[in-house]
């Protein structure tokens, strides 16, 4: 786990304002059901509470499943059907299976840096060749798309890019402040 990442796991749920975090705060039903424009909704009409909860389809439900292909097909003209959506537990679980995917011993990958360990340990240890491409303070953190092109080898089968903001390159650089 890099530095930042401790520094996020001792302090993330503690925090007055979560400014480290990659994703939107965690909300009860309840909660959810108070942001709806339809206010005769109720927390009740949205989950069966008699329901056993279990770990779920492996693929995702199949409800979502559905509801997302027609959401989708509707918007593109193009039938996106349920059997070719993929319902992952977050980014980690989708992240898995493209590297696994695509990824064989001796590809190469460029890994934009700083990032999640997750992003160029897993391809590493899949057999990767993997190279971090970093982003460095004195440049502000923006990126050098020159030494990235310079990294570029024939073998290179994934660039991996992730925007990490201002606050995680500092506390990179700095993890105890």
């Amino acid at each position: 786990m890099t530095d930042w990442e401790q520094w996020m796991d001792k302090y993330e749920t503690t925090a007055k304002y979560n400014i480290a975090e990659t994703c939107c705060a965690s909300v009860s039903i309840e909660e959810l059901v108070s942001l709806s424009e339809n206010k005769d909704v109720k927390a009740s009409d949205l989950i069966g509470l008699s329901a056993i909860q279990h770990y779920g389809e492996i693929r995702g439900s199949i409800p979502l499943r559905n509801n997302l292909s027609r959401l989708y097909s509707s918007k593109v003209g193009t039938p996106l059907l349920p059997d070719n959506i993929l319902i992952t537990p977050g980014a980690i679980a989708a992240n898995f299976i493209v590297f696994y995917a695509l990824l064989k011993p001796g590809d190469h990958v460029i890994c934009h840096y700083p990032t999640y360990q997750q992003l160029y340990s897993v391809p590493a240890s899949l057999g990767a060749e993997v190279d971090l491409w970093k982003s460095k303070p004195q440049n502000k953190w923006l990126p050098d798309f020159e030494e990235l092109e310079a990294m570029i080898k024939d073998n290179t089968k994934l660039i991996i890019l992730k925007y990490v903001s201002s606050h995680h390159t500092k506390q990179q650089q700095n993890p105890s402040s």
